[in-house]
């Protein structure tokens, strides 16, 4: 049985290479300037967000809210 999947921060060299190879499947957050930027990966399609608070990215990654509803 797979549990949630875990939020892992990383560069923003990394957070590109999952949004282009949409690999591997999980929940990622960075930070770039003033901004954090949060991708969903969990399906393969690395949906893609940006907030101006991290609490904010965090919960839209825990699936708390939706962006643009």
């Amino acid at each position: 049985m797979k549990g949630k999947p875990k939020i892992q921060r990383v560069s923003s060299e990394i957070l590109g290479q999952v949004i282009e190879r949409r690999t591997p499947c999980d929940l990622f957050l960075t930070k770039e300037g003033h901004k954090w930027v949060a991708v969903d990966n969990t399906t393969g399609d690395a949906w893609t967000e940006e907030f101006s608070r991290k609490r904010q990215a965090v919960r839209w990654l825990r699936g708390k809210f939706e962006v643009g509803v």
